[in-house]
């Protein structure tokens, strides 16, 4: 199961949806992973944040203790069909969302989000959390 931003932000707010739905995982003995687009987003935001040493600790905490998958070009070739599926529905969402989805549809794994965006492709499950 591959976490999207708004999870992993959710974890870092000690949201109790988020962990609950990482302990079910768990417990299932289910792998839990991220991407290094989810990872860039993360970093991003706590840079650019009010506190941004405390977030940036937080943020490479919890990256330190997830697998990373990359963008490979198995990845950009998926990621490429979503966006023309997508451009032909007339549904465009951002460029990390593709990538993100691309990543999950290499990997043959859902993404867990909430982000409403992931439910426009049919490539992948998107599984909220």
């Amino acid at each position: 199961m591959i976490l999207d931003t708004d999870a992993l932000i959710a974890l870092l707010n000690g949201e109790p949806a988020a962990n609950e739905t990482i302990r079910r995982l768990e417990e299932k003995g289910d792998q839990v992973a991220t991407t290094i687009i989810s990872a860039y987003e993360l970093l991003r935001g706590a840079y650019i944040s009010s506190e941004p040493e405390r977030n940036l600790a937080e943020a490479r905490e919890l990256l330190s203790n997830i697998e990373i998958l990359d963008l490979t070009l198995q990845a950009a070739e998926e990621a490429s069909n979503i966006y023309r599926d997508l451009r032909k529905k007339g549904c465009l969402i951002g460029d990390n969302d593709v990538l993100v989805a691309g990543i999950a549809k290499a990997h043959a794994d859902a993404v867990i989000t909430r982000d409403a965006h992931f439910r426009l492709i049919r490539a992948i499950t998107a599984v909220e959390w």
